[in-house]
């Protein structure tokens, strides 16, 4: 009864936090700066990517495992790179973006500076107040629209014509209040009626992991969800094993 009591009284407490206007725009901006030198602040390093691939081919929520891909994903030079190493357990040397189901990427930073870069001009509001990984947060909605975003959609190869477009879009970004940095961020894409894509939508959770002895914020856990007519897929992709990048390896990057 009293842990009870306990969780209430924190919980109303959270509820009762409040920041004003200038203290809101404050926190974003500070956002908007830690977003913004994400990546080149990253140093380089390897983990292990493990993506748990599903679909939902009558879009009856009645969901089937496509395949699990052990991936190692280096980031070298502010790049990424994916080798895929395989499928279901067994070791394969097919491509990584040959792999026949759907696939992503971007959860090192794309997602941050898309949605920061003054040049996507954001509409935040603030929404309410959280905990994550035990840290007091602070949740906004946002929005960007048409005429301002950059978020690119593609149905099939095709990267020109019908069937890609850029699309605006909205969704939630979870803020610390004391340093600023993302926790998480979901994003739902607006798309057209018509377009072979009639959902786009993926989120991604942060938290800092120790490279080399020093703790970075970077990704843990995200998903992406597609449906093109019936059919839906859901990617669900873990992040471990961060490790600092050794020198004697190789990494070649598709131009």
């Amino acid at each position: 009864m009293r842990l009870l009591l306990s969780i209430l009284m924190f919980a109303a407490a959270l509820r009762a936090q409040k920041l004003n206007e200038q203290e809101s725009v404050a926190l974003i901006e500070k956002a908007r700066l830690e977003a913004l030198r994400y990546t080149s602040a990253l140093p380089d390093f390897i983990c292990t990517e493990l993506i748990h691939r599903y679909q939902d081919p009558r879009g009856n929520s009645r969901w089937q495992r496509i395949d699990v891909l052990t991936v190692k994903l280096a980031f070298f030079e502010h790049h990424e790179d994916y080798k895929l190493l395989e499928i279901n357990g067994k070791p394969t040397l097919l491509d990584f973006l040959n792999t026949g189901g759907p696939i992503s990427k971007g959860e090192f930073g794309s997602l941050l500076l898309q949605l920061f870069h003054p040049v996507s001009a954001a509409q935040f509001r603030l929404k309410g107040f959280t905990t994550r990984h035990k840290r007091r947060s602070a949740v906004y909605s946002f929005r960007v629209d048409q005429a301002h975003t950059r978020f690119h959609i593609t149905f099939g190869d095709v990267s020109e014509g019908p069937n890609h477009i850029l699309a605006p879009y909205h969704g939630e970004v979870t803020v610390e209040l004391e340093t600023g940095r993302i926790l998480h961020i979901t994003q739902h894409a607006e798309l057209p009626t018509g377009f072979p894509i009639r959902e786009s939508s993926a989120f991604v959770e942060y938290d800092l992991a120790e490279v080399g002895g020093i703790r970075y914020l970077l990704p843990l856990h995200a998903e992406t969800t597609m449906a093109a007519g019936k059919l839906k897929t859901w990617n669900v992709a873990d992040f471990k094993e961060y490790r600092k990048f050794q020198t004697e390896a190789t990494i070649t990057f598709d131009k």
